[in-house]
């Protein structure tokens, strides 16, 4: 608590700072206002307001509004607006902006003035710049492999977590959500598929530093860019093997204070919650399943009518567990407030936020505390520019969030195996005396409202306070043209706690009535009432991270443009609150990078970076790697022979590298070997005195590493029609070498335990593709506008070398097949008779094979089918194939957006008891409708499923293709429609601006499996997916 208390008085104090800086750029603006409008008016003189815009009628900051042949001059403020003097009719406006197009007006008599610019597509070409590894670059030259999606495609996906925003979005990105828990809906990322089977996660930086994607608020994203190529990633060495991602937070900008506020609600609804059989359903086919085994029904019909018309539901039960624990609906709300503005000393930018987003969980009204989930955060950011001379600037950012989360006492996993294990015959909610009902064995004790209702609840903090200082010295002027010095330093600190509250409920098995009409329980108690019980704990972290460089930026002849970069920099996370000395131990990087550019006249194009780091989690002398990498370019539309109006610009580029990967294993130091004590114990002595053992936890390797990725890239850019059409695309290929793994080969007669055998460097693996991006945008003379953005990406990643033994049969063994690939029996349907079954070859799983059970192929011929028999099917959950369209039209202030993402090469296996009923005995498990409704009988021959059995019938419950599904989809992500009024007649509300929109996340999805979401997880439970429809405003001021 104590911490707790202290990071929360941290976050204030930066929160008054930011104010007060804040105050401080209103002041220098409010001078400049007034030293730029006269007070001395001639007689015809009079103020002119003015709004200048781009195409789109979106409002241009910082353009140049100069009176032609006068000093008279100023700039856009925040919200493209500006005010001059005008002292005659004939005066001419001499309007600029960088890329777009200058413009002479004359003003005439008019007070009021919108200036349209249109874009320049040359000087666009030239002036635009990327985000790129430690700084930026001009787009023209960039050759490595970089793609930006548009914050606002993001920002039209109402969520609290942003990598929920980001599938389908831009060319080179994978992503799976499989939980839309409140606080851990987060989906996995990862960029171009994954070439390892260890951490495949890439490098998420944040204003430069290393931090959590999810703990970025949506509205306070100014760029997102990935880095996927060598050329692009090199510079991170150790850590640029997987990818890496980008993100700029928005920053201040010149002009008056504008005030912009946010609201989003939003209702939530479950996406595909599994559709169960009710009771007298299930009671039936468990006398189905006797049946089949040639045994007898256990309900007769008397029993199978009392299920159904619920005379007795005490004893004989029909619960919808589903509809009894979870709501249809719930509720969600995010709201921002953002200030933005400065002088040409000093600009802010600050956002505050607030999110609530609740869960669909039932509440008990009789209990004191909140059953439900629930997850609600308080993000703040602050980022202030200082500007202290000509050469000197200063950057401030300054970031927090504050996160509690309630959840019942028992966590999701168990609530959602709970409904998936528990039949709505087990036993009712509750008994007659008002206690939780429960069952005959403690495998089915679990009552799925006692867990939800019942158990308590737990509340889970995570506190993180984000400050970053920066500056850029430019020396130019004191020593050469070009060269500049930047600093950067950053310090997080992370909290985390939980207080756990559970509650031991009363379960009883209620009997019936007896003789006398009184309530007859089994006794004992399944468990007796208890005490509220508590617990709770923390954790803490600290990182720091500094990096200094100098840079380098000129142009000779106005021909040869070069830059460079040479760069050190450090990180160290510190766990404050570690259980054991080694985890006590600070993770530390060290290194150092290098990039070096040439370009001819932006047509030929040169590339050069390195990284040269160092992780403390090697052995001394091998703790620090080389990583190089080259690109070049062509530019062919600036050749002097280039005379095309079609293709405005067309660049083939390519590149080749080296970068690395050192999070393997999960542990630490795998050079050491450490001894433990425990285990066996020994006697000694006469006496026999019992003396502890020790044994060896862990045996080092003094040669372990890191992973080394060779990647390859070739890449085109073009653009057709003056900019109305872009195609981007590249393919690439990476083959990763030394994959950290487990000895494979050292058997179980050496004396090792399984998790004492060593890890080596001996993996291989190969990742190739295909990725690309297309997009057609234009604006009609009569202000309509269409966009259309469409992103695919193919990845296919195949193990090249493990350290396995030889399997007999080459076609089971895992090298040359896909990472994550899964393997099993290949069905060839349903037995229909028994002289099917005599005729076909020996099914080893169980000795009585009848009709409706599955039937497998032999693969290797021998007769038998057994374990030689599995091979290669289906495909990994992860998609090899990911794309996304976004369609965008707008007329004045009325736009609608439409966005699709899809997916195809992945599999999902739609098995388990709720398949193949009854693996755990007779009235276990949930059954889901799709089974009961497609089953083979012999009134059914037909049925997708197999046969019922009262036992654990091995032969089809095996990983076969019978269950295994096609999880490809076409999902509508997100739609928006949305208006925003003119400026002109908000003026007499003191509104600047009102956007009013209504989006939806989720929405309809198109695929062949229909039981659950494709992107879920199936054999894990786990809490579904939501559906999101949302209603909003943006105000202006």
């Amino acid at each position: 608590m104590e911490k707790r208390s202290r990071l929360s008085f941290q976050l204030r104090v930066f929160l008054l700072f930011s104010i007060l800086l804040s105050n401080s750029g209103n002041c220098f603006s409010f001078g400049k206002h007034i030293a730029s409008i006269s007070t001395n008016y001639q007689q015809q003189s009079w103020v002119l307001n003015g709004l200048v815009t781009n195409e789109k009628g979106e409002p241009l900051v910082g353009a140049s509004v100069l009176v032609k042949g006068t000093n008279r001059g100023t700039k856009t403020d925040n919200e493209g607006k500006f005010i001059l003097e005008i002292t005659a009719e004939t005066e001419q406006l001499m309007v600029s902006y960088l890329s777009y197009t200058s413009q002479e007006i004359t003003v005439g008599s008019r007070r009021t003035i919108t200036i349209k610019m249109e874009p320049n597509l040359k000087e666009q070409q030239v002036n635009e710049v990327v985000v790129v590894g430690f700084g930026t670059q001009k787009k023209i030259t960039v050759t490595g492999a970089i793609s930006e999606v548009p914050v606002q495609n993001i920002q039209r996906i109402s969520t609290p977590s942003l990598s929920n925003s980001l599938a389908g979005s831009m060319p080179g990105i994978v992503t799976r959500q499989s939980s839309g828990e409140p606080g851990y809906d987060g989906a996995a990322i990862f960029i171009r598929g994954f070439g390892t089977w260890e951490n495949r996660s890439p490098l998420i930086l944040v204003d430069g530093v290393e931090r959590d994607l999810n703990n970025i608020n949506t509205q306070e994203i100014e760029s997102f860019s990935i880095l996927k190529d060598a050329s692009a990633t090199a510079v991170y060495g150790v850590r640029g093997a997987n990818g890496v991602i980008l993100i700029t937070t928005k920053r201040g900008k010149l002009g008056k204070p504008s005030v912009v506020f946010r609201t989003e609600n939003a209702l939530l609804t479950a996406q595909r919650l599994p559709k169960y059989i009710d009771g007298p359903q299930y009671a039936g086919l468990i006398n189905e399943a006797q049946l089949n085994e040639g045994k007898n029904p256990i309900y007769s019909q008397l029993e199978l009518e009392a299920f159904a018309d619920g005379r007795n539901p005490y004893l004989y039960p029909n619960v919808d567990w589903v509809n009894t624990i979870l709501k249809e609906n719930t509720f969600q709300t995010i709201n921002n407030l953002a200030v933005t503005g400065g002088s040409e000393i000093i600009q802010y930018y600050t956002n505050v936020g607030y999110t609530v987003q609740n869960g669909i969980y039932k509440q008990d009204p009789d209990n004191f505390w909140n059953n439900n989930a629930q997850m609600q955060r308080y993000n703040f950011r602050s980022n202030v520019d200082i500007k202290l001379s000509e050469s000197i600037a200063l950057q401030l950012g300054l970031g927090g969030i504050i996160q509690r989360g309630n959840y019942p006492g028992r966590s999701a996993p168990d609530i959602f195996r709970a409904l998936k294990i528990t039949s709505p015959i087990n036993f009712p909610i509750t008994n007659p005396d008002g206690s939780i009902a429960g069952g005959q064995t403690s495998y089915l004790q679990e009552n799925p409202y006692g867990l939800v209702v019942r158990s308590g609840y737990s509340t889970q903090d995570r506190n993180t306070l984000q400050g970053t200082f920066g500056g850029k010295w430019d020396l130019s002027k004191l020593l050469t043209q070009g060269l500049s010095l930047r600093g950067l330093f950053s310090y997080d600190h992370y909290y985390q706690g939980w207080n756990d509250r559970f509650k031991p409920y009363r379960i009883r098995q209620y009997l019936g009535l007896g003789t006398n009409g009184e309530e007859l329980y089994r006794n004992p108690d399944i468990r007796e009432e208890g005490a509220m019980g508590y617990g709770s704990g923390s954790s803490s972290n600290r990182a720091y991270y500094s990096e200094a460089s100098l840079n380098y930026n000129r142009s000779f002849q106005e021909a040869h443009n070069v830059t460079a970069m040479f760069l050190y920099n450090q990180r160290d996370y510190v766990h404050l609150t570690a259980g054991t000395s080694l985890a006590n131990l600070p993770f530390r990087r060290r290194g150092f990078a290098g990039r070096l550019t040439y370009d001819y006249k932006m047509r030929y194009l040169l590339e050069l970076n390195a990284g040269y780091n160092g992780s403390e989690n090697f052995p001394k002398g091998k703790r620090y790697g080389f990583f190089p990498s080259v690109a070049a370019g062509w530019v062919l539309s600036n050749e002097p022979f280039w005379n095309s109006e079609v293709i405005n610009h067309l660049k083939i580029r390519g590149s080749y590298g080296q970068v690395g990967n050192d999070q393997i294993g999960g542990r630490r130091f795998l050079f050491l070997t450490n001894i433990i004590r425990g285990g066996q114990d020994y006697p000694f002595g006469e006496q026999q005195t019992w003396l502890a053992g020790y044994n060896e936890d862990q045996i080092g390797n003094e040669n372990v590493t890191w992973e080394v990725a060779n990647k390859a890239n070739l890449g085109l850019d073009l653009q057709l029609f003056n900019g109305k059409i872009n195609l981007q695309v590249d393919g690439f290929r990476e083959n990763r070498q030394d994959i950290l793994l487990q000895r494979g080969v050292i058997p179980r007669v050496a004396g090792y335990y399984p998790w004492v055998i060593p890890y080596a460097n001996l993996g291989k693996a190969k990742n190739y593709g295909i990725d690309g991006l297309l997009e057609v945008k234009h604006t009609t003379q009569a202000g309509f506008y269409y966009n259309f953005r469409g992103t695919m990406t193919y990845a296919k990643s195949i193990r090249v070398k493990d350290d396995l033994p030889n399997y007999l049969y080459p076609y089971q063994n895992p090298i040359g097949h896909l990472i994550d690939q899964p393997f099993g029996y290949i069905s060839m349907g349903i037995f229909q008779t028994q002289d099917e079954i005599d005729n076909s070859p020996r099914q080893t799983f169980i000795e009585n094979v009848q009709p409706g059970d599955i039937k497998y192929m032999d693969v290797n011929g021998d007769g038998v089918i057994d374990i030689f028999d599995r091979v290669a099917i289906g495909y990994p959950r992860t998609p090899q194939f990911i794309y996304g369209a976004n369609f965008t039209v707008a007329y004045k202030g009325a736009e609608l957006s439409l966005f699709f993402q899809g997916t195809s090469k992945t599999s999902i296996f739609i098995d388990g008891p709720s398949m193949y009923p009854f693996q755990m005995g007779l009235g276990t498990y949930n059954i889901l409708q799709e089974y009961y409704d497609n089953r083979w009988t012999t009134e059914n021959p037909n049925g997708k499923y197999p046969r019922v059995s009262s036992m654990d019938n091995l032969n089809n419950n095996q990983t076969s293709t019978h269950f295994l599904q096609d999880a490809s989809f076409i999902r509508l992500k997100s739609a928006e429609i949305a208006y925003s009024f003119a400026p002109e007649s908000l003026k007499r509300i003191g509104l600047n601006g009102i956007r009013v929109f209504s989006n939806g996340t989720n929405l309809i999805t198109w695929d062949k499996i229909k039981i659950i979401d494709p992107e879920a997880n199936y054999g894990t439970p786990g809490y579904p997916l939501q559906r999101i429809v949302n209603f909003g405003a943006q105000l202006t001021f």
